[in-house]
């Protein structure tokens, strides 16, 4: 199936800096034969001559190391040297290799007004790279060439564009065309300019989630969702699998009453608040409804539904986020009165004791514009956070509530995402060239 009915343009791709910073002994060691190269371009024009000279033969596994640290652009460019290079590059374990040295950069999304006389108006799928003085990058571009532009009329165009997930470079993602009952879901990947449209339902009552299963034979991506049934108005959990054109539903199992209660209620709004993938399990917060609640769990093996005891003193904060930090489980409690949070680590995950690493309080304190709400910041992987300021700004503040820079957001109904991307080569067979190319 392709995407013949999402008009899609991407944009120029941005190169992030390079060679990535040393980590550890290992990565130093490494690093002292590439780090004479100033940029990746010295890099690859050096390659082809180490690569036919003789006497200077590289070793496999040393192209190998130094093709995985490379940005997109030159890794495949690498692959025109020779045979055995392009071999290289293809393989599937490198490519892996090189998506997980890739930054995770938030995504956010924005609608663009165009000027010509047609009138056709975008909305835009962007990466902010925090590596790289907070700045941006176009992933790409959704047209609906049926919508004219009128501000007054096509207020729905706005937020035409949805997020529902990120997994391994991969997005998944809904676009409601100028007819409000024709939605489309479907998975891209903005790195190798590939995509399938998914069989979901319009009326999906929400993605809870979009993650990566390690089954006996290969690696999976699902997508979890809730669906209410038009004959008995009763909702169900359904899992799709990428390249599946069925999706299968699932008993709503649970380990007790009190989660089977809460499953309708925290699926449907996790789009708000994504899960976090750890241990097997997905993960996610208490709502606003229910804060100092429970922690819901879903155990992707066994397809059932748990929970775990929040931090106590989480009972008292107005919003609360999950992201893994360290390879842990972590919580971060915003208090928006005092301008001051909590972030909670899960030390002992078995045992489910949480500790408070530290307490936030942001330097500097933002000021907001006159008659401006705050939003509660979009926590990410390691604790970095990015907040809406004042003056078409977005703030970037790391873990411990210090300003580590700005972005400009002069756009139309910018919207952060709790999402993050990190770019992936890896083809995978589900996965189509797309053919609605703007």
């Amino acid at each position: 199936m392709t995407l013949s009915r999402v008009p899609v343009l991407f944009g120029d791709e941005f190169l992030s800096s390079w060679p990535p910073s040393p980590r550890g002994n290992r990565e130093k060691s490494r690093n002292r034969h590439f780090g004479r190269f100033a940029n990746p371009s010295d890099l690859v024009s050096a390659l082809p001559m180490a690569a036919n000279t003789q006497g200077c033969d590289l070793p496999e596994e040393m192209i190998s190391e130094i093709l995985i640290r490379l940005p997109r652009k030159y890794l495949l460019r690498c692959g025109a040297v020779c045979k055995a290079w392009r071999r290289l590059t293809a393989d599937r374990s490198l490519l892996f290799n090189h998506h997980l040295r890739q930054p995770a950069q938030p995504l956010i999304t924005f609608f663009h007004e165009r000027s010509d006389a047609l009138g056709f108006s975008t909305n835009c799928l962007e990466a902010v790279d925090l590596a790289a003085d907070t700045r941006r990058r176009v992933l790409a571009r959704f047209a609906d060439k049926e919508r004219r532009w009128d501000r007054d009329r096509n207020y729905n165009a706005f937020y035409a564009l949805g997020i529902h997930g990120s997994c391994d470079g991969l997005v998944l993602l809904s676009f409601e065309s100028s007819n409000a009952f024709n939605t489309t879901f479907f998975v891209c990947n903005p790195a190798t300019r590939q995509g399938t449209l998914l069989p979901l339902p319009r009326d999906v009552l929400g993605i809870a989630g979009f993650y990566a299963h390690a089954g006996a034979a290969s690696r999976e991506y699902r997508v979890l969702y809730l669906y209410r049934r038009r004959d008995n108005d009763e909702s169900e959990c359904f899992i799709l699998t990428l390249g599946s054109q069925v999706p299968r539903s699932i008993q709503r199992r649970a380990s007790s009453a009190a989660v089977f209660g809460e499953v309708e209620r925290v699926l449907h709004g996790a789009c708000s608040w994504p899960p976090v993938l750890l241990h097997g399990s997905l993960h996610w917060p208490p709502t606003r409804q229910q804060q100092g609640g429970i922690l819901l769990v879903f155990h992707t093996d066994a397809e059932s539904f748990s929970s775990i005891p929040p931090p106590a003193a989480a009972g008292a904060c107005e919003h609360a986020r999950l992201f893994e930090m360290d390879g842990k489980l972590a919580m971060f409690c915003w208090q928006k009165n005092t301008w001051t949070s909590d972030l909670w680590l899960m030390d002992d995950y078995q045992a489910a004791v949480w500790i408070r690493r530290h307490q936030i309080e942001l330097s500097p304190m933002p000021r907001p514009s006159q008659g401006f709400l705050w939003n509660p910041p979009f926590v990410y992987r390691g604790g970095d956070m990015l907040i809406d300021g004042a003056w078409r700004s977005v703030l970037h503040y790391d873990s411990k509530g210090q300003l580590q820079g700005s972005f400009g957001c002069d756009v139309f109904r910018l919207q952060l995402t709790p999402y993050l991307l990190k770019e992936s080569l890896v083809l995978h067979d589900f996965l189509h060239e797309f053919l609605g190319v703007a």
